[in-house]
């Protein structure tokens, strides 16, 4: 390799490793799943030491990497979460949870961040409809009791904000179950 090619290859690895750890220290969840873009960018170009320099250090750190590879292709397989419904504003997945219950995370979609804003249990959304007013959430899809499964509407709480009395009152007067 020229040099050049070996600066910015180390630079590149650089920026991926020190974004994909901010992201994981932060605890964010990038849109668009780029979060997986950063683990393979870094992987692959940690994976390029190898041919950097004709020394242990780079070739046992690139093994390294190889190594951690392996344990990305699980981690891709098992931590993907699938989107039930999104608006302009809000995403409802699944969670990538490998044994559980039927639930579904509310994320607020910010620029390049979704920022969990809810947890709802037993419930598998088809679509959603938020009322940020009341701070509440309509949410159409099948509701899980024990043994059973429904498909219904409930009102749900969007976030911290929910107004119980005025969510009641929304239910009442559109029909809707309130509550899980």
């Amino acid at each position: 390799m020229k040099r050049w090619q070996k600066i910015l290859l180390v630079g590149f690895h650089a920026i991926m490793l020190a974004l994909l750890l901010c992201m994981i220290i932060a605890g964010v969840q990038l849109r668009w799943h780029l979060g997986y873009l950063l683990f393979w960018g870094a992987a692959l170009s940690g994976m390029a030491f190898y041919f950097i320099r004709d020394n242990s250090l780079s070739k046992i750190y690139s093994f390294c990497w190889i190594g951690l590879s392996v344990f990305g292709i699980i981690g891709t397989f098992i931590t993907y979460d699938s989107v039930y419904c999104e608006t302009d504003k809000y995403i409802m997945k699944e969670p990538s949870d490998i044994i559980g219950f039927n639930s579904a995370i509310l994320y607020e979609k910010r620029g390049l961040l979704e920022v969990e804003k809810w947890r709802y249990k037993f419930v598998r959304p088809k679509s959603m409809i938020p009322i940020d007013s009341l701070g509440a959430i309509v949410i159409y899809g099948d509701f899980y009791n024990v043994e059973t499964s429904e498909e219904g509407v409930a009102v749900l709480p969007l976030d911290d904000s929910f107004d119980e009395e005025k969510a009641k009152q929304y239910a009442l007067n559109h029909n809707i179950k309130y509550g899980e």
